[in-house]
């Protein structure tokens, strides 16, 4: 008979058994401890996966990747500040680093640092112009600067490149909203739904009640 499929949970215990296992055989490979550290925040144990890290960068204080992902596990635990200055000290390691920018730049968007964010966030496409990540983020930062034009750019674009990415569409949504084109930011809304993306029902009820109040007024 054969042996039923063991879940995730499963595997991913089994994994992490023999990555510390390989840690043990090898105290001194980076490698194992950037992948133990993976394993273990992936899996939500992220106090081991700070410590694994450590003991990582202390075995190369200029690994790129350990310092990467030890600035995504700050961002994960919500140590923002953390977060950014090993981001930024991955930079240096790395300077064209268009993950370690668009990181960056969505710690100081969630701190409402708006200018700082929009900084990073086009550092980051001046590389890749097409990092639909840090266009949907320049949408929200855009309409924080009050830049509504730009917002409204940076959101069609990554619309045009990912029209199947939910926050995208809900974040232009909110930048027409403020633009005043409520059509628009309905029709947006619903495509945000319709991918299954949380979309806020008392934003919706307010810009469907500004749509109409709008349509009356023109007829």
């Amino acid at each position: 008979m054969a042996r039923p499929p063991r879940d995730n949970s499963t595997r991913r215990n089994q994994l992490i058994r023999d990555l510390e296992k390989e840690m043990e055989d090898n105290p001194k490979s980076v490698i194992a401890a950037l992948r133990l550290g993976m394993v273990y925040r992936n899996a939500g144990r992220l106090e081991d996966a700070e410590f694994t890290f450590k003991y990582g960068l202390e075995l190369d204080p200029l690994s790129f990747e350990i310092k990467l992902n030890l600035s995504i596990l700050y961002f994960q635990m919500g140590r923002l500040e953390d977060g950014i200055t090993e981001s930024k000290e991955a930079l240096r390691i790395r300077p064209e680093s268009t993950e370690a920018m668009s990181n960056i730049g969505a710690a100081y968007m969630n701190m409402q640092r708006w200018e700082d964010a929009a900084e990073y966030l086009n550092k980051a496409l001046e590389i890749k112009p097409e990092l639909i990540s840090a266009l949907a983020n320049l949408v929200t930062v855009n309409v924080g600067l009050d830049d509504l034009d730009s917002a409204i750019a940076a959101g069609e674009k990554a619309a045009s490149l990912a029209p199947k990415f939910g926050i995208v569409h809900n974040n232009l949504a909110v930048a027409y909203h403020y633009h005043g084109d409520y059509d628009l930011s309905l029709d947006h809304l619903e495509k945000a739904k319709k991918i299954g993306y949380p979309v806020s029902s008392q934003f919706a009820e307010m810009v469907s009640a500004k749509a109409e109040s709008r349509e009356r007024e023109v007829s």
